[in-house]
């Protein structure tokens, strides 16, 4: 019902409209739909102060779904709605807050009864409706949310979940762009043989697609149960948790008739926070050369390569600029359990020229933090 106090109207939202009528934005689009616009309006309307644009938001997603579509992946937008069984089908453990999605209250059909809580399932649903009609490789994206009944992101804002309404969030709804590839992602050539998808292939597409936004990308050891054990690995963008990347987990190829699978998920929030996209300032590279030098790194076998990377960074200070692997050994001249990991490092200062003597003070803290982790530095 409406009322009228004083020079307020106060008018009573229906149950079932509780979240989509919040604002008294809300109230006179409401006005307008039921009673028509015709009479209400005026004959001209008032001029906006300056044209629309879109949020820094909005346009980090759509430079995000260029990137994919630059890298040869075919967007594709699939209903968030899915079957009672996909948390089964894709292994998720009683516990996972994945695998108690929300039901609808009305559903049309049985198989679109209850919201995804991943991007995976829509994207080895197009992978097997495209492979069945003789398409020899799918490399499918897409940007969606995700509804889970709990949970948060640490980078907060639209993109993580936070509503856009003046009453919170019913559910948590976090926007995510997915990727998935099967098949060979490269024709073979005179010169080269096919490329199927796998681990390190998305891993190089999930590089690209945080290097374009200037974030940067880590990968730790993880388990993901729709993953194959082994060859899954935590997506950590400018520090945070931000999803998973791996090889799809062989039963569920089996189930989806798939040969085999690679993918990643990650949530466009932690992308957006790591990323000056929108705020980028620049930055003299031209003016003082840079220093490189290559390092080759001995440390046990369960040391992983990122918490060398880590290490490195941190001896060299804020005049190591970058430092990449570029080769792995293993052999009888580093002896049993160990391996050797090659990194190029760049220093380089804003405001002068470097010298030995600082280069050198640098790599000697480098060689201080590599003891911490184990590692010594192979001549």
């Amino acid at each position: 019902g409406v009322e009228r106090e004083g020079d307020d109207i106060v008018a009573e939202v229906p149950a079932h409209r509780y979240y989509d009528v919040s604002r008294e934005a809300d109230l006179i689009e409401e006005v307008g739909r039921i009673h028509g616009y015709d009479e209400h309006l005026p004959a001209t309307l008032p001029q906006a102060p300056e044209g629309g644009r879109l949020s820094r938001e909005q346009a980090l997603r759509r430079r995000a779904e260029d990137v994919m579509r630059d890298l040869g992946f075919d967007g594709i937008v699939s209903l968030s709605l899915t079957d009672p069984e996909m948390p089964t089908r894709l292994r998720l453990p009683v516990g996972d807050v994945r695998a108690a999605p929300i039901r609808v209250s009305n559903p049309l059909s049985l198989d679109h009864s209850e919201l995804r809580t991943t991007l995976l399932a829509s994207l080895l649903d197009a992978a097997r409706y495209n492979l069945a009609r003789s398409a020899n490789r799918v490399a499918l994206a897409e940007t969606g949310r995700a509804y889970l009944s709990q949970g948060s992101s640490p980078a907060g804002g639209v993109l993580g979940g936070d509503f856009a309404g003046e009453r919170p969030a019913p559910v948590f709804e976090p926007q995510c762009i997915g990727a998935l590839a099967a098949g060979p992602l490269t024709p073979p050539s005179w010169g080269a043989e096919a490329r199927e998808a796998d681990f390190f292939a998305m891993k190089g597409v999930l590089e690209a697609l945080a290097g374009h936004f200037g974030a940067e990308l880590e990968l730790e050891p993880d388990a993901q149960p729709f993953l194959h054990p082994g060859h899954a690995a935590r997506a950590v963008i400018g520090g945070l948790d931000a999803g998973w990347i791996g090889e799809v987990h062989p039963l569920l190829c089996r189930e989806w008739d798939l040969d085999g699978a690679a993918a990643f998920e990650i949530g466009l929030a932690e992308l957006a926070a790591a990323s000056p996209f929108g705020h980028e300032t620049y930055e003299d590279v031209t003016t003082y050369p840079a220093v490189y030098q290559d390092l080759a790194i001995v440390v046990d076998e369960e040391v992983s390569a990122a918490r060398v990377r880590a290490a490195v960074m941190e001896g060299g200070g804020e005049l190591l600029r970058t430092a990449g692997v570029f080769d792995l050994y293993r052999g009888e001249q580093i002896g049993e359990g160990k391996k050797s990991l090659a990194l190029r490092l760049e220093f380089r200062a804003p405001d002068r020229t470097l010298t030995d003597e600082e280069v050198a003070e640098r790599r000697s803290a480098i060689e201080s933090a590599l003891a911490g982790i184990g590692g010594t530095l192979r001549v």
